[in-house]
């Protein structure tokens, strides 16, 4: 299955889809980022939506997550 045609996905779709991903965490969840510390799931979606420093790491690691999930889908769907 191939898509024949890019989709370009705006800034506000990606920051609404990271944001949909981090709202499914348990509520109690935090995350660490690195040496900046820990946040709960409302300090990320708000550094997501301000799309600081913090907000900026966690989209790229969310971004690298979605993009190996491609490349799985890519090497599973190629076998077939």
């Amino acid at each position: 299955m191939t898509i024949s045609q890019p989709y370009t996905v705006s800034e506000a779709e990606l920051i609404e889809l990271i944001v949909a991903r981090i709202r499914t965490l348990p509520e109690n969840s935090g995350i660490s980022i690195g040496g900046d510390g820990e946040f709960t799931k409302e300090q990320m979606i708000g550094h997501v939506k301000k799309v600081d420093k913090i907000g900026k790491k966690m989209i790229e690691v969310e971004l690298n997550y979605l993009q190996s999930l491609k490349n799985l889908t890519n090497e599973f769907l190629s076998d077939e």
